[in-house]
């Protein structure tokens, strides 16, 4: 048994079924990979602790964002730590806030592994990218998952991190990840989502 389902579309000759597959960066990049660094390698592994929320709230409070960038909520020491991120909240977490209010607080090869992940979600959320960027990008996750398997151990290698070396694939064949990644859907999701709908599950 391969455990691989039938497709029509794997009768058509130009359809190639890894590499017409997209890696959503949504998911990957924020709601995956930056969700799972800081809750389950940080907090889960004692690298963060309920002091540490504290201080980084404070010192999330001192930044001041433009107007039209996304904000994120008072709620990093809230239950067991950045309770209720959305996707937009965990992109801006990891660009704007991550580095001046947590690098002090971590060890040397959290750090590496930090500053990785912000440099590739900075290379790949770029509107205009090229191929050093790219690779650039693609470079700096492979490391991450080398560095999470040298001091954490290979079995926390997740799916994740493993998809996340596609999305250099994804952005030579499609573009930019705002051309393919799955914001919009997210959006549309939250205002269906709000619809009263007399709690019915179906329309």
């Amino acid at each position: 048994m391969n455990l691989v389902r039938w497709t029509e579309l794997l009768r058509l000759p130009y359809f190639n079924p890894i590499r017409h597959c997209v890696v959503d960066p949504v998911h990957n990049l924020f709601l995956g990979i930056a969700s799972w660094i800081v809750k389950r390698l940080w907090i889960d592994g004692g690298k963060i602790s309920k002091d540490d929320f504290k201080i980084m709230e404070k010192r999330a409070e001192a930044i001041k964002l433009p107007a039209d960038m996304g904000r994120i909520p008072n709620k990093i020491s809230t239950g067991e730590g950045f309770f209720g991120f959305t996707a937009d909240q965990w992109k801006t977490f990891i660009l704007v806030y991550s580095t001046p209010i947590m690098w002090d607080l971590l060890s040397v090869n959290d750090r590496e592994i930090l500053g990785n992940f912000v440099r590739a979600c900075s290379l790949l959320v770029c509107r205009i990218i090229n191929t050093n960027k790219i690779n650039e990008a693609h470079n700096r996750l492979l490391k991450i998952g080398q560095l999470i398997e040298e001091h954490y151990g290979e079995n926390l290698i997740t799916p994740n991190i493993h998809l996340s070396l596609h999305i250099a694939e994804c952005c030579r064949d499609y573009g930019p990840i705002y051309s393919f990644w799955c914001y919009s859907f997210e959006q549309m999701n939250g205002i269906l989502g709000k619809y009263f709908n007399n709690e019915c599950l179906g329309f």
